[in-house]
């Protein structure tokens, strides 16, 4: 017969097995639990591998689209592709956070405003743009004032592709800041990109900086970046007369005359070296015009 002992020891034994079982379904369930939770992060994260890793553009856009997709649970893999150490493969990682409104999106395209290339501050800055949110606006301002050249023109680039009233008077007070003469070409370009009437006495403002400027125009960008496959294919681009008469273009005040006489219609004379009389005429021209063409409230 078993002793009271060997009885215990058993019963022992067994609740003892079934509490680890219990531990073991519960871990388990808990374990489901997280994978079913961050299911979309974790698979962020093996999409931006396949991107990162992939051997060309083709097999990159299954898991672009997985990533675009996934949208703020995409962020792990978003934040690998960010902080991948080629220019290439951040422009992807911004391309998705375009479509991302969120505060931590809104960072991290700020953010790259200070990225190394121009390409990626370029996107980052259109994809601010794109968001449409004007709460951004004092930021951009003070990435202006405060930050780089690259982080201003950036800041300048966004401006001019949200393109609202709210936008125009924030180039408008940049205008009138002291500035050095690629900050000053980038609210010149952003004026002229946007091209309405509010943008006319800004610009107007310009016309007294006589300073030497060799920042490229935004058409002579574009023709040095798809010019020669353009060519190639026997292709004329939009704004090639322009860009290649932008020898005429050597001044600030000259930069921002040619804005004008674009958006305005009006050519009246206007060039650095002339005469300030003449100088005053164009300006008092094209004053005259924003007059005509403005908005009632």
């Amino acid at each position: 017969m078993p002793s009271m002992d060997s009885n215990e020891t058993a019963g022992t034994r067994a609740r003892g097995s079934y509490r680890a079982a219990a531990v073991v379904i519960a871990v388990t369930i808990a374990m489901c639990a997280i994978a079913l939770l961050f299911r979309t992060p974790l698979r962020s994260r093996y999409w931006a591998w396949q991107v990162v890793n992939a051997a060309n553009i083709e097999a990159r856009t299954v898991p672009l689209t997985h990533l675009c997709n996934a949208g703020d649970g995409g962020r792990w893999g978003t934040t690998v592709l960010l902080d991948d150490s080629r220019a290439e493969i951040r422009q992807f990682g911004l391309l998705i956070l375009q479509h991302v409104h969120s505060d931590w999106s809104r960072e991290r395209l700020l953010q790259s405003f200070d990225d190394p290339s121009e390409a990626v501050r370029e996107m980052a800055a259109l994809g601010l743009a794109i968001q449409g949110d004007e709460s951004v606006i004092p930021e951009l301002r003070r990435r202006y004032v405060e930050g780089d050249a690259g982080a201003a023109s950036a800041a300048c680039i966004a401006l001019g592709r949200l393109a609202t009233p709210t936008a125009v008077e924030a180039l408008a007070t940049l205008a009138e800041r002291p500035a050095d003469v690629v900050r000053r070409a980038a609210v010149v370009d952003a004026l002229g990109q946007i091209g309405r009437a509010d943008c006319v006495i800004p610009l107007v403002t310009l016309l007294d900086d006589h300073r030497p400027c060799e920042v490229p125009t935004p058409e002579r960008q574009v023709l040095d970046k798809f010019g020669p496959l353009a060519a190639s294919a026997g292709l004329v681009l939009p704004g090639d007369e322009l860009a290649n008469a932008e020898g005429t273009v050597t001044t600030i005040a000259e930069r921002a005359a040619a804005a004008l006489a674009r958006i305005t219609g009006l050519e009246p004379p206007f060039a650095s070296d002339l005469e300030e009389q003449e100088r005053a005429a164009a300006a008092e021209a094209w004053r005259a015009w924003a007059a005509s063409h403005a908005t009632t409230p």
